[in-house]
């Protein structure tokens, strides 16, 4: 007979698209999973076979900029999902009933563990980035202003803490870290991870499990240049500028995921450039010669798995840490977004797309993903927890 499982997650394309996977292969085991989070997301959660339970969850697109993400920025997030998630708790309870494990995403593991306790459950965090311990500190993927003295991280650490005396909690929950727990999924496989071996079993590195994607290029013969700055920090209508002015004229097909840039202010694009608010990345990536991109960890992951070169431009701390990461293991590049010139990007495109030894780099940690396991390896181990 198939278990219930309740998944919860931030209302985040890079916290829910590594998880549907999961959630698929769950399903497609005979299993019903209930799934928490914003209406963007719920014909995503239900095209996997969940049960979609929309919250008043949406992400401000103006927190999401260089010149406003700070740590109140960030924590004010954290503390927004905490605050509309909290009056639906009974709500949450109700429609997890019978459920034998929660699974959560580290953003809203309050509103996870909550719901744990009272179905009196174990409870999975799930890791879309790189998990962190002594070795990798949280602090190195916070905003860099972060200081314990915030005034919002103070307000936010009050409101955890009367929040889990309501919930009856033995210890007060903290900010920013989740509560101890059985398991722990990271869809990262190990060679991509900082100090995995530092990680005790209770960590499963499974890395991800990429899907199909419908597109098609408009020549099959002409390599395709794929330009993205995911789904947040999107508004650099400079980046596609000088990615657009970099390939005008060659024989390069670019396709360019322009997020919430106007159009306007990328001027008239050469004939061979496309721009659109969004793409279907994985669809793009399967014909791409080279990707640049944000760095995120989502976008690295699908890259990767399908041997596609990075030219990285990260923005924040963690999309930081991600490019180096890249091109210390070989994969790739990285370039500040600040400097570029459409020399630099065409000079460094072409140098990663053509380099044998990033080839040959790229074909050794596609095999490492595979061998992570992927989401058949993520349900053996959630499901392991249930006998």
């Amino acid at each position: 007979m198939g278990k219930h499982l309740f998944f919860v997650a931030a209302p985040a394309a890079g916290h829910v698209n590594p998880v549907l996977p999961l959630v698929r292969e769950l399903v497609r085991r005979g299993h019903r999973v209930t799934f928490a989070c914003g209406p963007a997301h719920a014909g995503a959660i239900e095209d996997a076979g969940a049960e979609a339970v929309v919250l008043p969850w949406t992400l401000d697109p103006t927190a999401l900029s260089r010149e406003t993400f700070s740590t109140t920025s960030f924590v004010e997030l954290l503390d927004g999902l905490l605050a509309t998630a909290a009056p639906r708790l009974d709500e949450l309870v109700e429609r997890a009933a019978g459920a034998e494990l929660v699974c959560f995403d580290a953003t809203v593991a309050p509103v996870a563990a909550a719901v744990a306790q009272r179905l009196g459950v174990p409870a999975v965090a799930l890791i879309a980035s790189m998990a962190v311990n002594e070795h990798l500190p949280l602090a190195e993927l916070l905003p860099p202003d972060f200081r314990p003295d915030n005034e919002a991280l103070v307000r936010y650490a009050t409101r955890l803490h009367e929040f889990s005396a309501d919930q009856g909690f033995a210890q007060p929950l903290v900010p920013m870290a989740a509560p101890p727990v059985p398991l722990t999924v990271v869809f990262v496989p190990p060679a991509f991870q900082l100090a995995t071996e530092t990680f005790d079993e209770t960590y499963r590195f499974v890395g991800p499990t990429v899907g199909a994607g419908d597109w098609e290029p408009p020549s099959g013969d002409r390599p395709v240049l794929l330009v993205s700055l995911g789904t947040a920090f999107t508004d650099r209508p400079d980046v596609f500028r000088a990615c657009a002015a970099a390939f005008a004229g060659t024989e390069w097909h670019v396709v360019m995921s322009i997020g919430r840039t106007d159009p306007a202010l990328l001027g008239e694009l050469p004939s061979n450039v496309e721009a659109f608010a969004s793409v279907p990345q994985l669809g793009v990536l399967r014909h791409a010669t080279a990707f640049v991109s944000h760095a995120g960890m989502n976008s690295i992951m699908e890259a990767l798995a399908l041997e596609v070169p990075l030219v990285t431009l990260p923005q924040v701390p963690e999309q930081a840490l991600n490019a180096r990461r890249v091109r210390e293991l070989g994969l790739g590049e990285v370039l500040d977004s600040e400097a570029l010139t459409p020399e630099l990007v065409r000079g460094t495109v072409l140098r990663v797309a053509g380099d044998p030894a990033v080839r040959d780099r790229l074909a050794w940690l596609a095999k490492e993903i595979t061998a992570a396991g992927g989401a058949a390896a993520a349900a053996d181990a959630v499901l392991g927890l249930l006998g």
